[in-house]
């Protein structure tokens, strides 16, 4: 299932901790969609789950979104 249109985005915490949180639509389910945190491992060199949730909604740039298009049909 493709994510493409959910963002993924990196970080660093005030304590130096670098993060990412990951937007991904749920496979099987592409009308849900969940939300994962990853730590950056230095000594594995790269990301590690941290947690996560499944979303209730999906809201980018202030517009809420569906984990899918929906279009109509003809």
């Amino acid at each position: 299932m493709s994510n493409e249109g959910l963002p993924t985005i990196a970080y660093e915490t005030e304590s130096g901790e670098r993060r990412r949180v990951r937007y991904e639509r749920v496979p099987g389910e592409p009308w849900h969609a969940e939300r994962h945190v990853d730590r950056w491992d230095d000594e594995e060199g790269e990301w590690a789950p941290c947690g996560g949730e499944a979303l209730s909604e999906l809201v980018i740039d202030d517009e809420h979104r569906a984990a899918v298009t929906v279009t109509e049909g003809p």
